[in-house]
């Protein structure tokens, strides 16, 4: 009697070690943020950080899931590949978490989604825009919400039209994140009639940019379309600021450059008004949600004291969408949350823009299509999401403000 006993309880804990899953728990529930709080992309790592913590408050203040808190746990990628596969091996082996937010960077990301995929734990980035993942052999466990370059590439290739160019000059990272946006810019721009004169790459761990100015400027190309992060892209602005080729070309920017530490960084000329001031780019346009947006901006000032940056309503939205998955599927498992994640935020379903009212009507069975703070997040089969475009410009004092919209097919 007593040896059956135990193998009777053997068994069944055999069987659910073995499913992976937790179906309910009055424990805490943990997940990884993989974001860049040191490096080239420091600028965002931070209020993207803050946009996770936010939403993990507010799933904790409200019930939390599947009986417990949710905790999160944070490292830094260091905007660098191999510290970042260092800290996604700690979350995975050390943590156990079942998803990661993050990273950041697309080329970061590269570096680490065979670790998330081969470990069946699911990557939410809320800022990876390279073309590459939307082919990527995932398995699934790879989302983002934040649209790919395909999208942003057109976009760049209408504004350079539209205002009146026939040619131009590329100055893009070289890594996954400046070549695919390079590329798409570069087809859409020749099929609107355009001519790219010359396409320049230069490496991300670089300290000095003069070459790659020079060679970027040498064809005398109308605009200069510069894709890059703010440390290494504010020194190429020096370097063409005192080549003078800022006086010889426009400017157009993407959206890794868009922060109110740029013109600080890139400084001020000789008559002390601020470089960068009237530069102009492309990106995600944060307003296309309307309330939903607005409900989070006002939240996030509140509890931080500032107004969101670039890229904290995306993290936002990965920590919601993943904490709704988990109270969805009754299980902190990563494969439950890959198959759940479409279930919580794709219609049909009732649809909902706080994360209050999300998990009430989980809890009452009733299926839910989340809202995003970003945008209307509705994941295709690949886990991309479509967006919206504007234009957004560095104002006399050196502040970002949102321009136009671009509207795209």
């Amino acid at each position: 009697m007593g040896i059956m006993r135990y193998l009777t309880v053997f068994a069944a804990l055999a069987i659910v070690l073995a499913s992976g899953c937790v179906t309910s728990s009055d424990e805490e529930v943990k997940i990884g943020t993989l974001l860049p709080l040191t490096g080239d992309l420091a600028a965002y790592g931070g209020p993207m950080e803050d946009g996770a913590r936010l939403a993990i408050k507010e799933v904790n203040e409200n019930g939390g899931v599947l009986g417990g808190d949710i905790k999160l746990v944070t490292t830094d990628s260091q905007t660098n590949g191999v510290a970042a596969v260092g800290a996604m091996n700690q979350l995975v082996t050390i943590d156990k978490v079942p998803a990661v937010i993050g990273a950041a960077g697309s080329g970061v990301s590269l570096a680490i989604i065979d670790i998330a995929v081969s470990n069946h734990v699911v990557q939410i980035s809320p800022s990876n825009t390279a073309p590459d993942f939307t082919t990527y052999p995932d398995d699934g466990f790879y989302y983002r919400t934040v649209p790919s370059d395909a999208l942003q590439g057109k976009a760049m290739a209408k504004l350079v039209s539209e205002r009146g160019y026939v040619n131009a000059s590329t100055l893009v990272l070289n890594n996954p994140y400046g070549v695919g946006f390079e590329e798409v810019f570069k087809g859409e721009f020749e099929k609107l009639g355009g001519t790219v004169i010359d396409r320049v790459k230069y490496d991300p761990n670089g300290v000095t940019f003069d070459s790659e100015v020079d060679k970027v400027s040498a064809g005398n190309p109308e605009v200069i379309i510069l894709v890059g992060y703010p440390d290494t892209g504010s020194i190429i602005l020096q370097a063409a600021y005192e080549k003078s080729v800022i006086d010889e070309s426009d400017w157009l920017l993407s959206e890794g450059m868009r922060t109110d530490e740029l013109a600080l960084k890139v400084g001020k000329d000789v008559e002390g008004n601020y470089i960068v001031a009237n530069f102009t780019g492309t990106t995600p346009d944060p307003r296309a949600t309307g309330p939903a947006y607005d409900m989070f901006a006002a939240a996030y000032e509140s509890e931080y004291g500032r107004e969101p940056a670039t890229f904290s309503s995306n993290t936002y939205d990965a920590a919601a969408i993943i904490a709704l998955a988990i109270e969805k599927a009754g299980s902190a498992d990563g494969t439950a949350i890959r198959d759940t994640i479409p279930d919580v935020a794709n219609a049909p379903g009732a649809e909902v823009s706080d994360i209050k009212t999300a998990l009430s009507l989980i809890r009452n069975g009733t299926e839910i299509n989340y809202q995003g703070a970003s945008g209307e997040i509705t994941f295709d089969s690949v886990g991309d999401v479509f967006g919206e475009y504007c234009t957004w410009q560095v104002t006399e004092d050196g502040n970002v403000t949102l321009g136009e919209s671009i509207a795209i097919e």
